[in-house]
């Protein structure tokens, strides 16, 4: 009997612990889930979140999984290529769409300065305009930080 009032007293100790730990402690670590949608088209990408740190301020978008949901509302195929130019590049790349065509991608994106470019045609439609700089958290004293 001693036994089993010892294993309760332990066994409520555990549960008072675990109902002591504020919900949201948990999720500080992770960044938000964030969701980004971008119309390709001749020749232009546009998404209202994609745009350029200004110095000091956070971006539109925080570092973390983001998903993109791209459509081609274009008369072309199109892709969409976002590559990390700060701190070394990092690649993600959708497949190819055909018009009327849409995809997602989701991402872990880290604090700094991205382009967001439809690669095909070995770069004609990049060169015509369907290139895009983003930023990802604030850009503060020459370091990228969340």
């Amino acid at each position: 009997m001693k036994r089993r009032l010892v294993l309760a007293a332990a066994l409520a100790g555990v549960v008072t612990l675990v109902a002591a730990v504020p919900a949201g402690s948990a999720g500080r670590a992770r960044a938000a889930k964030q969701a980004v949608s971008v119309t390709l088209k001749e020749y232009s990408i546009s998404a209202a979140l994609l745009k350029p740190a200004v110095f000091g301020k956070a971006s539109a978008l925080k570092p973390g999984s983001t998903t993109f949901t791209f459509a081609n509302k274009g008369k072309f195929p199109h892709n969409f290529t976002i590559v990390r130019t700060s701190a070394g590049a990092t690649k993600f790349h959708s497949t190819t769409l055909a018009k009327g065509k849409s995809q997602k991608l989701t991402v872990n994106l880290k604090p700094g300065s991205y382009l967001a470019v439809c690669t095909l045609f070995n770069g004609f439609h990049e060169a015509a305009g369907m290139v895009k700089a983003f930023s990802v958290g604030t850009f503060n004293n020459g370091k990228w930080g969340s």
